[in-house]
């Protein structure tokens, strides 16, 4: 009888770690995430793993897009960045998203006596 019970709590342990395990993961991609505000926009766009920054605010100041990586058991640290600003368009680069470590995008604005203010971030990422 006690056999039964501890293997039963055993198992019941066991599920609720899983289901805490999966459920603090980071959400994979598989989709476009956009992150903006009144100054500018960054896009991952999942299918070729490009990432967009736009600067849709004509005030003189440009935009900064980062993206920042952290492998497991690391530090975060910034991967790629693109500036736009002064230009027609918006500025892309490319960069594999996998899912062996956490990504995640922050926006900056350039402005005048601002050297990079943050307007906006994304939620953690990965494929």
């Amino acid at each position: 009888m006690n056999k039964k019970i501890g293997k039963r709590i055993g198992i019941t342990c066991i599920a609720a770690l899983t289901a805490t395990v999966v459920s603090t993961a980071p959400a994979a991609a598989h989709t476009n995430i956009v992150i903006s505000d009144n100054t500018g926009k960054m896009t991952f766009i999942d299918d070729g793993d490009v990432f967009e920054v736009c600067d849709t605010n004509a005030d003189g100041a440009a935009v900064l897009g980062r993206l920042y990586y952290k492998a497991i058991g690391g530090d975060w640290y910034v991967s790629r960045e693109e500036e736009d600003g002064g230009d027609a368009g918006c500025d892309k680069f490319g960069n594999d998203i996998n899912g062996v470590g956490d990504y995640q995008m922050k926006l900056y604005w350039l402005g005048t006596g601002y050297p990079g203010l943050k307007v906006a971030e994304s939620r953690v990422f990965n494929e």
